[in-house]
C-alpha cells in the first residue's frame, strides 16, 4: 500500500468515526486501532522522506563546496568564462 493509499484509508476511518451513525464499540475500537497504526506508519514514512531530502541537499551543498574550493585553489572558476 502506498503512502497516498494509507492516507486515504486513514481519512476514511476518521470520517467513519466522526459520522453521526452509531458504530458498535468493537467496530469503533478496531477502526481506531487501524487508524493509529496507519498514522504511525505515515509519520514514519514522512520522517524517512525528510531524511532523504536532507541527505540529498547536504550532498548537493558539499559537492558545490568541493568544486568551488578546487576551482579557487587552481585560480579558475568552472563554467565561468571571461570576455
Amino acid at each position: 500500500m502506498t503512502f497516498e493509499e494509507k492516507l486515504d484509508r486513514l481519512k476514511e476511518i476518521v470520517d467513519k468515526l466522526e459520522s453521526p451513525d452509531t458504530l458498535d464499540l468493537d467496530m469503533s475500537l478496531s477502526l481506531f486501532e487501524e487508524g493509529v497504526s496507519l498514522a504511525r506508519t505515515c509519520r514514519k514514512l514522512l520522517e524517512e522522506a525528510e531524511v532523504r531530502v536532507q541527505n540529498v541537499s547536504e550532498d548537493e551543498n558539499s559537492e558545490d563546496g568541493r568544486e568551488s574550493l578546487a576551482d579557487n585553489e587552481n585560480g579558475e572558476w568552472d563554467g565561468f568564462e571571461e570576455n
